[in-house]
């Protein structure tokens, strides 16, 4: 039975991380670039993508993650290097290079679509999904699994010598 819920509840309770401190989820035209700001107030609307109205509940995806050591802030480009990869679920850089040196399962909250629009606005909401999915997962394996495996440190000073 899954706590995910009870654990995203618990951290609802924080005001930084309630989903209605994000504000709305809109995605814009891949061709469309932000128009300056901190916000998307000067974009225009007439470029949404549209899609079906979102569900608030949280879904949980998986997926190619791209690890890399800069920021996708492009939209064409995303869609080019999804494409040639076969589907990406998500860009990220905060792992990069981790699954190089040891095994491991990235976990991450998304929280922009990896264009010119992104903002901070929904990061903390991503990184409670984030940190609640992660408990679940490190709920169900055994601890004894945890104490034979390798720590991250072990792992990196093992790959230098």
């Amino acid at each position: 039975d899954s706590k995910v819920s009870e654990h995203i509840s618990k951290l609802e309770r924080i005001p930084k991380f309630q989903r209605s401190k994000t504000g709305p989820d809109i995605l814009f035209d891949a061709g469309y670039d932000h128009e300056g700001g901190q916000t998307c107030e000067k974009c225009k609307t007439d470029r949404h993508k549209d899609r079906e109205p979102r569900d608030e509940e949280v879904l949980s995806h998986y997926g190619t993650i791209v690890s890399g050591n800069q920021v996708m802030k492009n939209a064409a480009e995303r869609d080019r290097v999804s494409a040639e990869l076969g589907g990406v679920l998500c860009f990220e850089m905060e792992a990069a290079g981790l699954m190089n040196t040891f095994s491991c399962l990235v976990v991450r909250g998304i929280c922009d679509y990896a264009d010119s629009h992104m903002n901070k606005r929904w990061q903390p909401y991503a990184a409670e999904i984030a940190a609640a999915y992660a408990k679940e997962v490190l709920s169900v394996i055994p601890p004894a699994d945890v104490a034979r495996t390798r720590t991250a440190e072990k792992a990196i000073k093992s790959t230098r010598g």
